[in-house]
């Protein structure tokens, strides 16, 4: 168990989780996390063998081609629109397809309407949010994905009832020290 401030990232707490683990003799397999742990250590220093087990962040573009319709080769660092046109890509950073490229493309009115050709956004870790969108786009993907539903409710429970405040207890003297000192402002 690990135990971090509110306003620690929760990637933060795998350090501490992982201690216990190794203490305990147990080998990851599977993590099945939420996208606030996609930055922890686990993940970006993974081995072939874990699998993660994580919904993707949504890829739209309303009603036009999005991300998905483009291919992306890891191997050459290329990305390739759906009419063939390739460009080169780096990882974080925003792909520009040449505007004179786009202007004339017969598949134009399904891609974008901008006038200086289409962009495509690249995930810092975008070989993984593929992996994750594959794999959440099968059946068996979509099962291991429903094994943190009650998880997920009980959460959304709490924030609807809740709200965005947290409720902290105290002991009986800490609370009077706080209310004492909030009666003197």
């Amino acid at each position: 168990m690990a135990l971090t401030r509110a306003n620690t990232p929760e990637s933060a707490a795998t350090v501490d989780l992982e201690r216990d683990l190794k203490f305990q003799n147990i080998h990851l397999a599977e993590l099945h996390i939420d996208r606030a742990y996609l930055s922890s250590h686990w993940v970006t220093q993974r081995d072939d063998k874990l699998q993660i087990f994580c919904k993707a962040w949504p890829v739209i573009n309303s009603g036009r081609f999005d991300k998905n319709s483009f291919f992306l080769d890891w191997d050459t660092h290329l990305i390739s629109c759906p009419n063939q046109v390739s460009i080169p890509f780096e990882p974080g950073k925003i792909v520009h397809f040449p505007q004179n490229e786009c202007a004339i493309c017969p598949l134009r009115s399904g891609c974008t309407n901008s006038q200086r050709g289409r962009t495509v956004s690249i995930h810092p870790d975008e070989a993984l949010m593929q992996e994750l969108r594959a794999r959440q786009s099968t059946a068996i993907g979509r099962k291991n994905l429903r094994k943190r539903t009650t998880v997920e409710h009980s959460l959304a429970h709490i924030g609807h009832w809740q709200g965005n405040r947290a409720r902290y207890r105290a002991t009986a003297e800490k609370s009077l020290r706080f209310t004492a000192s909030r009666c003197r402002s």
